[in-house]
């Protein structure tokens, strides 16, 4: 794990391959023809399918555009022990993986895979300590609050009415944590927009907040998942400036 997550690194290392792989792994044999292949029930849907020979891995059959043999080659194997959110960072090189377990390959991750729920926690994880990182920068910036004078009037009376709809209830909590995300990130554009398309990268981050907080509407196109893979990095690299020293001179001007 990178710098940028090490306060997640717990969670981290417990999370691996193995937790969103597929087990057992479907294969057929070098002396099938691929129609034969292709009319098995247990293969349908299925674009990766290893050969075997004398019960060995060899090659795979892969679905793209067309069907392809593809050689077996160390690009596409991973560990079952390795870190997932590496795994999450290098699935755009490839998009699915033969699993090896100690001398055997036993299983196969795929860009689908995205969607367990280890990676779901991961990246419920990675923006429950994003917004928490922001509120604790916005206030080591600003005393009693005086960053509600930096929002717009609507911005303000949005935060505040949800306060008093609390206190009616008996309850309280900071008045930072009543901010919406798009509030906190337009009080550390200064950092978080030094050098970056700051527009883009916080339609990113608040779409994954999104799609964690909704799961269901996480549509399961490769496209999407690329995309899924994109906003977690963003907001990865978003944890890093706000808890970095950089943050600090930034927005200070120093």
């Amino acid at each position: 794990m990178n710098r940028t997550m090490a306060s997640l690194a717990g969670l981290n290392e417990g999370l691996r391959v193995k937790h969103i792989a597929a087990f057992p792994l479907l294969t057929c044999c070098t002396t099938d023809d691929l129609d034969q292949v292709l009319s098995r029930p247990d293969l349908d849907g299925i674009d990766q399918i290893p050969i075997t020979d004398g019960g060995r891995i060899v090659a795979l059959w892969e679905h793209s555009r067309e069907w392809k043999r593809r050689p077996l080659d160390d690009s596409i194997l991973v560990s079952a022990d390795a870190p997932l959110w590496h795994f999450i960072h290098t699935v755009h090189e490839q998009p699915y993986r033969l699993v090896v377990e100690q001398t055997r390959i036993t299983g196969i991750v795929t860009w689908s895979d995205l969607l367990k729920v280890p990676v779901l926690v991961l990246a419920f994880s990675l923006m429950a300590e994003l917004e928490l990182a922001m509120n604790r920068r916005i206030l080591e910036q600003y005393a009693d609050d005086t960053w509600l004078d930096l929002l717009d009037k609507d911005e303000r009376q949005k935060i505040r009415g949800r306060r008093r709809k609390l206190e009616r209830e008996n309850l309280t909590l900071p008045m930072i944590e009543l901010a919406d995300l798009w509030h906190k990130a337009k009080l550390l554009r200064g950092p978080l927009g030094a050098g970056r398309d700051f527009e883009a990268e916080l339609g990113k981050v608040v779409k994954l907040r999104n799609d964690v907080d909704h799961v269901k509407d996480i549509v399961r196109s490769d496209a999407d998942l690329k995309g899924f893979v994109e906003h977690l990095e963003t907001a990865e690299a978003w944890l890093h400036i706000v808890k970095g020293p950089e943050a600090v001179a930034a927005s200070t001007g120093s």
